[in-house]
């Protein structure tokens, strides 16, 4: 029973983290590409390269993501060992950004693991992997996928606060407009009104 208890408690969290993984993967999809509303060319060039290096740093992680799906992708044909081993090292890297967000103020993590390095150790890795399996061609070929996707996306992703207020928010916006303009005119009124009378009731000086 108690062997029967355990397993369905395993099962039970593995469909739960099952299911939180495909949730988290839904939200950055839509934040990724949410509607075609949120697609529209810039005013010019210089709007355009704005938005563009805007959205290379707000969406960096979903590129990278993209981009590592086609290196991959290109890699499983022929490289299957490559593929393994870039997998394994992504691993790595995703253990090292969860211990960034358990210890944020870990100096060990911050001062001798600097993210630049590992980033840079990471990308040797990659190139070193790629190099050995003879599949430059296959990293060209993912590259020249997914940069044109990238750069499109940059430079016509309109960021959601950058939008206009919805008519509901504008309406409401103007209905408490219209309420604090009618409660200063009372409060005027009350503040005034015994000043007024205060000053009716006062006597006149003789001339």
């Amino acid at each position: 029973m108690a062997a029967a208890g355990a397993i369905r408690r395993a099962a039970s969290s593995a469909v739960d983290r099952a299911c939180a993984g495909a949730r988290g993967f839904r939200r950055a999809l839509a934040r990724f590409a949410p509607r075609a509303s949120a697609f529209a060319p810039a005013a010019d060039a210089e709007a355009a390269a704005v938005r563009a290096v805007r959205n290379l740093r707000t969406f960096r992680f979903h590129y990278a993501a993209l981009q590592w799906a086609l290196l991959l992708a290109s890699l499983a044909p022929r490289h299957r060992a490559s593929v393994l081993f870039l997998m394994a090292a992504s691993k790595g890297l995703l253990v090292y950004g969860g211990l960034l967000r358990a210890f944020p103020n870990s100096a060990l993590l911050r001062r001798l693991l600097d993210r630049r390095l590992v980033g840079a150790v990471f990308v040797a890795l990659v190139l070193a992997d790629i190099a050995a399996a003879g599949a430059v061609a296959n990293l060209l070929a993912a590259l020249a996928a997914g940069v044109p996707i990238i750069v499109l996306h940059a430079s016509f992703r309109v960021r959601d606060d950058l939008e206009g207020p919805s008519p509901d928010a504008t309406e409401n916006g103007k209905e408490e407009e219209a309420s604090a303009v009618v409660e200063k005119r009372e409060d005027g009124d009350v503040e005034a009104g015994p000043t007024r009378r205060s000053m009716a009731a006062a006597p006149r000086s003789p001339k």
